[in-house]
């Protein structure tokens, strides 16, 4: 798994469109036509917006080390989940964007099953780094253990994904880096929401429209970061009750965490 040396793209390029190009490697099936929509797509799960704040952030993310501990922290999960060998794509972080900055703790990510992106702010802690790829490299794994498409995957299958990963951060650091969201509702409450508000969409998949999202995310009508709190909870209970750990339940299908939690 290699951490791809992204302060140098962003030395050379002089706009984000040519920045856009050292993405189409990882992107192999994109036109290239479509490598903008491709970069918007990053955006929009937290990357930098701003050219001249990007180039700033990613020389001051060099200069404290960030891409040797992100390399480290590769290592050790590599190692902890006998997971995949991924590149590793560090850009800055989009500051300006409120719910990254609130829920996320000015860091967020976006993974695949072969490559998996980390958007950063410089301010943030090395702990904090830590907690983000735990996070995002335990996605990577679920995913190349799922037997779905990403595409096909549905409601009841991301919030899982999402509940896997958050207990990965808890289980390495306990309270101090897990996400706000992890605790902002009782257990009574997430039981109602997952039986009344989630259980009824649990086959809903992305690309049907907007209710996945707002599920998800908690938009609209719904509580806060809805599905992210109930799956995060529905996996908590899980393991738990089984006594076991992340690693033990990497391959697990997600309707398998859900008997217990009804």
């Amino acid at each position: 798994m290699s951490v791809e040396k992204t302060y140098e793209w962003l030395e050379k390029a002089s706009s984000m469109q040519e920045l856009s190009s050292c993405l189409l490697p990882y992107f192999k099936k994109a036109p290239k036509a479509d490598i903008m929509s491709l970069v918007s797509h990053l955006q929009a799960h937290g990357m930098f917006r701003s050219w001249a704040e990007g180039r700033r952030t990613m020389k001051e993310l060099k200069k404290k080390g960030t891409f040797h501990h992100v390399k480290r922290e590769e290592r050790l999960l590599r190692k902890r989940w006998n997971g995949p060998d991924v590149p590793i794509i560090v850009f800055p972080v989009n500051e300006r964007n409120r719910r990254i900055r609130v829920d996320f703790g000015s860091k967020s990510g976006l993974a695949f099953q072969d490559k998996l992106f980390l958007f950063l702010s410089s301010h943030i802690s090395q702990a904090a780094i830590s907690a983000i790829m735990t996070h995002e490299y335990n996605h990577v794994c679920r995913l190349e253990n799922m037997p779905k498409e990403e595409k096909d995957m549905t409601l009841l299958d991301t919030i899982i994904l999402e509940g896997l990963a958050e207990n990965a951060v808890y289980e390495r650091f306990g309270e101090s880096e897990i996400a706000a969201w992890t605790s902002i509702y009782s257990e009574k409450q997430l039981d109602h929401f997952q039986n009344r508000l989630i259980k009824p969409h649990f086959e809903l998949k992305r690309h049907e429209g907007r209710l996945f999202s707002n599920i998800l995310f908690g938009k609209g009508y719904y509580p806060d970061m809805l599905g992210y709190a109930v799956g995060y909870n529905i996996v908590k209970k899980y393991l738990s009750k089984k006594k076991l750990k992340v690693a033990d339940v990497i391959s697990l299908p997600s309707e398998a965490f859900i008997e217990p939690a009804l």
